[in-house]
């Protein structure tokens, strides 16, 4: 439990300091920032606060328990400390989680920000079509195009269909033991936030057409994604990249860029 809690503070550290360097519109030649709100960000800071919080309480009933030698006569009078104790690992490992996810996204977003100036790039835009939200991790719009890029910091050796609900991660443990989970498809994520961002923006009058993208921050990371049309990109700038050279279908002029945005900021506000 202590070195998922160390671990959830490095990565906060870390996310901060990225966070701070790159919050400027078109400094010396970046990409212009509109910042949302972080909800991964806050569901780690309410998960490792409950946790925290738990663990406290944990430590001064055992402080109690041992030092002040205060009586327990029955065995079930400790039930509610045994549950404080699950249940303070489970909110600080879910902290960590929602944090390497946060970490992930601001990796993505700092690349994203190296595109030229002319470039606007959204983060956490929550789309709404048909009665139903999903929220995007980022949004880049210029001259290129729309994208909405979804960002993934999962390592280990990833592998699925862009058919399947689900791809399968194999990851060794620190033990050395190796084991599989299953994570959601993200192939099928980006089309999704394609197809309603699309709708919406044609709602609004415009006409526009937007490419999804998948991008995976862990630099130890090996995804093997079968017969998908969305490209499935890594680190190291290949963000950037791909939107400066790919073969766009249409151009956007100042005046369309210009209302996407106006639209892209508007949902941030809400």
């Amino acid at each position: 439990m202590l070195s998922a809690l160390q671990s959830a503070v490095n990565v906060s550290g870390d996310l901060g300091h990225e966070i701070k360097s790159r919050e400027h519109k078109g400094v010396n030649g970046m990409a212009q920032f509109h910042k949302g709100r972080n909800n991964l960000s806050g569901k780690a800071n309410r998960s490792l606060f409950a946790g925290i919080v738990l663990l406290v309480l944990v430590c001064m009933s055992f402080y109690l328990i041992f030092v002040h030698k205060l009586q327990v006569n029955q065995w079930y009078y400790l039930a509610p400390l045994i549950i404080a104790i699950v249940l303070s690992s489970y909110y600080i490992r879910r902290g960590v989680i929602f944090r390497f996810g946060a970490k992930g996204e601001t990796i993505g977003l700092v690349e994203a920000l190296h595109l030229p100036e002319d470039y606007h790039v959204f983060t956490n835009v929550s789309i709404s079509y048909q009665n139903y939200s999903q929220e995007t991790d980022l949004i880049i719009v210029g001259m290129k195009g729309v994208y909405v890029v979804e960002v993934k910091n999962h390592n280990g050796h990833i592998v699925g269909d862009a058919q399947d609900a689900e791809w399968t991660q194999h990851k060794v443990g620190r033990g050395g033991g190796k084991y599989s989970k299953k994570m959601v498809n993200p192939v099928k994520q980006v089309k999704g936030q394609v197809y309603k961002l699309s709708k919406f923006l044609k709602e609004q009058g415009i006409n526009v057409w937007v490419e999804g993208i998948v991008l995976f921050t862990n630099e130890a990371v090996h995804v093997k994604a079968h017969n998908s049309s969305v490209p499935v990109l890594f680190h190291d700038n290949q963000l950037n990249h791909y939107i400066l050279t790919c073969k766009n279908r249409q151009y956007l002029n100042k005046t369309l860029i210009h209302k996407v945005v106006e639209i892209l900021s508007s949902l941030q506000k809400k």
